[in-house]
């Protein structure tokens, strides 16, 4: 994924998620995706990729 491509796919809390995952504060964690820190993007990936994943099973399951 590229940069673009993640910023339109940052929702309410993966910042937050992302601090966790960084063990910083959301601020922080949010300025190491500004600077393309590739360790946080690796992690903000993830969040994305499994948060898809999850509304993808959801909504099969409840079909």
């Amino acid at each position: 994924m590229k940069l673009e491509q993640i910023k339109n796919k940052i929702r309410y809390g993966d910042y937050i998620t992302l601090s966790e995952m960084l063990n910083t504060t959301a601020d922080s964690a949010k300025m190491r995706i500004r600077r393309n820190d590739k360790i946080a993007m690796e992690a903000l990936i993830e969040i994305i990729r499994s948060r898809e994943r999850l509304i993808r099973s959801y909504k099969k399951k409840s079909k």
